[in-house]
């Protein structure tokens, strides 16, 4: 089997390719099907520019004539390719953190979606606040989280579950030693200060926020409801303790001591070399379900809407457990984990829930309404 590959580049996160491959590779060699796939790969850059893409993703699938198209691409970029993808008849697999959401949830039937499910989680943790009726909210977040719909998502279900947003703050600094929060802290020593915060960040301006507020005097008790990223280890691994107290969803824990995951860190420190991580776990992801492909498909590739009818009944285990196609978006989802931080404490308290398939099915029927814009770049590409 011949798959292409667009693959995007960071300056953020610079291993994004050498890890997404990495695990990808890994998970070939474990199963020892290294020698029936031949990869050919495209970069995209950050992953932004719609006539590059079109271009890169024409070659693959016209000239180099793949049986499979691998875009570790964004949403709003996605929209320009799909007449080329669509016309090529292949199935094509949509790798990315999850951070937008689609105008509609109708997919075209020759495209998979496997993400973090980033915006979805935020939306769940949205709704963590309990009795949010008549509470307030203060939203802390960056130039670049903010132009990525996760954050609207998380905002979205707070406001449905009856809370109002009192106060935004964006952070447009370098992620150093300037990084400032003055103007969010003013708002914190206000009288009429947001009872919760509701944070958007990426894992390294993450930890930079953790240490301001951290320094702040009227912190004691706030109540932190966090994106993803906000719960990655590198996020939390330089505090030893908070003054408030954090909750939120994570797509993935690395300590997960499901077979599957142990397989994936065991083959990935043999084969790659490195630690598991999230771009990791999506090139081993992406590789579970190529052998599924291969194993159905048999040397016959061309029909992309056959093979996902059939991956939809496929049995896939991944490292974060089972992992199934929702027929009627074609998203993978798996297990998430609920995760807190309370009374001073460093320590991360995780709980695995199975596929919230109710949560998912009522966030998919409410896709983004009016005039949205924002990043056109992969996020985590910047």
């Amino acid at each position: 089997m011949k798959v292409g590959i667009l693959y995007p580049s960071s300056k953020a996160h610079p291993g994004i390719t050498a890890e997404f491959l990495g695990g990808l590779k890994s998970f070939f060699k474990q199963q020892g099907i290294e020698s029936n796939v031949t990869l050919v790969a495209e970069s995209i850059g950050l992953g932004g520019v719609e006539k590059d893409i079109y271009e890169r993703a024409e070659k693959l699938l016209m000239v180099e004539e793949v049986d499979v198209l691998v875009a570790y691409i964004d949403l709003r970029i996605l929209a320009f390719i799909e007449p080329l993808l669509f016309s090529s008849g292949k199935l094509v697999i949509v790798v990315n953190p999850g951070a937008n959401l689609p105008t509609n949830w109708i997919s075209q039937p020759n495209v998979v979606f496997l993400t973090l499910q980033h915006a979805f989680l935020c939306s769940l943790t949205g709704a963590l606040p309990t009795d949010a009726s008549g509470q307030k909210a203060a939203v802390a977040t960056t130039f670049y989280d903010c132009g990525y719909l996760h954050s609207a998502a998380m905002v979205k279900s707070f406001i449905r579950s009856g809370g109002t947003i009192a106060f935004n703050y964006v952070n447009n600094q370098r992620y150093d030693a300037n990084f400032s929060i003055k103007e969010l802290a003013d708002h914190l020593a206000s009288d009429d200060k947001a009872s919760s915060l509701l944070c958007i960040f990426d894992e390294f301006p993450a930890s930079i926020f953790y240490d301001r507020l951290n320094e702040l005097e009227n912190i004691d008790g706030q109540q932190l409801f966090v994106s993803p990223m906000m719960l990655q280890e590198k996020a939390l691994e330089k505090h030893s303790g908070f003054k408030f107290d954090i909750e939120g969803y994570m797509p993935w824990d690395i300590r997960s001591e499901n077979d599957s995951n142990t397989l994936f860190g065991d083959s990935l420190r043999t084969h790659a070399k490195k630690e598991p991580n999230i771009f990791s776990l999506l090139g081993w992801e992406t590789g579970l379900i190529l052998q599924q492909v291969m194993i159905n498909a048999k040397d016959d590739f061309s029909d992309g809407v056959g093979i996902v009818e059939t991956l939809s009944k496929a049995d896939m285990n991944g490292p974060r457990g089972k992992m199934k196609i929702d027929p009627h978006t074609n998203y993978v989802t798996t297990p998430i984990i609920k995760c807190s931080i309370k009374n001073h404490s460093g320590k991360i308290e995780k709980e695995t829930i199975g596929i919230p398939e109710d949560e998912w099915n009522k966030f998919t029927e409410a896709p983004a309404e009016g005039i949205t814009s924002g990043w056109t770049n992969t996020y985590l590409c910047y």
